[in-house]
């Protein structure tokens, strides 16, 4: 359901008559993964559901009345074919309003927070959402509700966006679709403390890149989310300012910027400059990275990722000998 995650973030930035898509159960299709989503309005169907195959149902039984559904769709191979797909098949999907969504899940994708959502496959009922430490809604029935809220945990503890049945004991079978965002990150440099950065990136498995031109930047930050960030490396005015308004203007989780303080108050003033105000620019955290005592690029990046940790988990940085609790999240 991770497809999902986006085309939800946009749509609650322009809210209306909206339904999300998730498919129920596919026969045939090959190899496909069923773990596509998308937001279906009036106007067609942003996200992923079957390559685009069946977005005119998907609008067709919107506009007949934005209610709880299920659609049967055939593909034939074709089709299928010619969406790239390795065969046809059956697709089941399950249409229900955005609006009906539990708040809980709603507020954990706009902060990117690993989050579970649960139907029954039948479209009975509404949704449940868990995260690792909450849960809002029901399936309408407390012991099942019990039972699905084990296996969406479970799901979670796995660290993967994923779309899964569960049969239950006594209780018959439920949906589960995790989000569990996959940090894209963008460093705008060169050189070893690029490379260093981007190494550690991707030991935590974000999805990593290097640019220096303000194009690339500026196309990274009008898609950037809450569960994406930035890294600025470069000391040209006419480079990061540009890219820090674009950064701060979108709903990216982390901004950091490197260079002397005397060159984060020339970033300051020229944002302030072009209307940023105090409290905008708190997002920007330069000098990056938390106070370690790093000096070589590789330290330094630890810092810098460990300082996007404290910003993600809106936690600040402590030694755990000085807490109590839990120590993994």
């Amino acid at each position: 359901m991770d497809a999902l995650v986006r085309p939800l973030l946009r749509q609650l930035a322009t809210p209306g008559q909206a339904a999300i898509a998730r498919i129920v159960d596919l026969t045939g299709f090959g190899l496909r993964q069923s773990n596509d989503g998308a937001v279906v309005t009036v106007n067609g169907v942003d996200g992923t559901v079957l390559g685009g195959l069946i977005d005119d149902d998907l609008v067709g039984a919107l506009r007949l009345g934005n209610e709880r559904t299920l659609i049967t769709a055939r593909v034939t191979d074709h089709e299928a074919d010619a969406a790239g797909m390795v065969c046809g098949g059956r697709a089941v999907v399950l249409l229900s309003p955005a609006d009906d969504l539990p708040a809980l899940f709603v507020s954990s994708v706009e902060r990117a927070v690993p989050v579970a959502l649960v139907a029954r496959p039948d479209g009975t009922g509404t949704d449940l959402a868990v995260t690792r430490t909450e849960v809002d809604g029901t399936l309408g029935d407390p012991s099942l509700d019990e039972s699905a809220i084990a296996a969406a945990r479970s799901m979670l503890d796995g660290g993967v966006s994923a779309s899964e049945q569960h049969d239950l004991e006594g209780h018959g079978r439920i949906l589960v679709g995790t989000v569990v965002p996959a940090t894209r990150a963008l460093i705008v440099g060169s050189g070893r403390m690029a490379d260093a950065i981007a190494a550690q990136g991707e030991l935590l498995g974000w999805t990593t890149q290097i640019d220096e031109s303000l194009d690339g930047g500026l196309a990274f930050c009008g898609d950037a989310g809450p569960a994406d960030a930035i890294v600025i490396l470069s000391h040209d005015a006419e480079l990061d300012t540009p890219l820090l308004a674009a950064a701060l203007d979108s709903p990216i989780g982390y901004i950091g910027a490197m260079g002397s303080r005397g060159t984060q108050t020339r970033r300051r003033r020229q944002l302030g400059e072009l209307g940023h105000d105090p409290a905008t620019l708190a997002r920007v955290h330069g000098p990056v990275g938390l106070d370690l005592g790093a000096r070589s690029p590789a330290e330094t990046a630890v810092a810098i990722v460990a300082e996007f940790l404290s910003v993600r988990s809106r936690r600040a940085p402590r030694s755990l000998t000085e807490t109590s609790g839990p120590i993994n999240g």
